[in-house]
């Protein structure tokens, strides 16, 4: 093919430019990241770096990101990062944002980190009603440390610290996040997505790209938790662990909107 022809042709799908061209966490492989095959914190990041090249907002983002697998957006995305304790990002978000206003600052956080070490972090940010965007990544379970049981982990499913399956009698229930902090008056948006098929896929594009919207447009706190495989600490296929996010987890995590007040504050804001 001449490169007269070549020239024709436009680029429709790229890598997001908010995301490094070349990850330098290891000396081989810089061309992908260090998540496992199937794992879907990958899915999110490009999900989350196309938001942001859309939002037009690179040189304004910043990242707090804590303990977990999600620990190395430092090494993904190039916008400004900081690195927090575990559990411990919406503090150093809220901190972050009220120091520079003018940054968008987001949290990126799995479940044994936002909803175990960090729930007081997350609840009171929320409350105050801080004007961040939290990410919160739910797969039920400890990953990095070797699959324990977190505040997450499904009733009956086996960990290495519930080796005869979660009982609600000694571990308690599993806590469901969105649903306590929509009870809140102060967060403007609460959503929960899947990455369970291609069409859930697409949905939780649209709600992160809306959550981070929201903070651009000085609306508030909005969180948006996705329901993510993990097919290594699992133990299953890729394919086997996304059917087991749309076929078992959604059981006891329903997807959809648990708060929505972004019109309402919208039109009360002094512009």
């Amino acid at each position: 093919m001449s490169s007269e022809v070549i020239s024709e042709y436009t680029v429709a799908h790229a890598k997001a430019k908010s995301l490094y061209a070349r990850y330098e966490r290891k000396q081989e492989f810089q061309h992908q990241t260090h998540f496992c095959p199937g794992c879907g914190h990958g899915i999110v990041h490009k999900m989350l770096a196309r938001a942001i090249d859309e939002l037009g907002i690179q040189n304004r983002t910043i990242l707090t990101g804590p303990v977990g697998c999600g620990v190395f957006t430092y090494n993904y995305f190039d916008v400004g990062n900081i690195s927090a304790a575990h559990g411990r990002a919406p503090a150093v978000a809220t901190g972050v944002k009220r120091s520079r206003p003018e940054s968008i600052v987001i949290s990126y956080q799995g479940d044994g980190d936002l909803a175990a070490i960090g729930s007081a972090e997350i609840l009171h940010a929320a409350n105050r009603g801080e004007n961040i965007t939290a990410i919160f990544i739910n797969n039920a379970v400890y990953s990095m440390t070797g699959g324990q049981a977190a505040p997450t982990t499904l009733l009956g499913q086996t960990t290495t610290t519930t080796p005869n399956g979660r009982q609600a009698a000694t571990e308690g229930y599993p806590l469901h996040i969105c649903e306590l902090l929509a009870t809140l008056e102060a967060p403007v948006y609460i959503e929960r997505v899947g990455l369970g098929d291609n069409k859930q896929i697409a949905q939780a594009f649209r709600a992160i790209h809306r959550a981070v919207d929201n903070q651009v447009r000085g609306l508030g706190f909005s969180l948006v938790e996705v329901l993510s495989p993990c097919p290594t600490i699992w133990k299953m296929t890729p394919v086997d662990a996304q059917h087991w996010v749309r076929e078992v987890m959604e059981k006891t995590f329903p997807l959809g909107v648990f708060q929505n007040r972004t019109q309402v504050v919208d039109s009360r804001r002094v512009r």
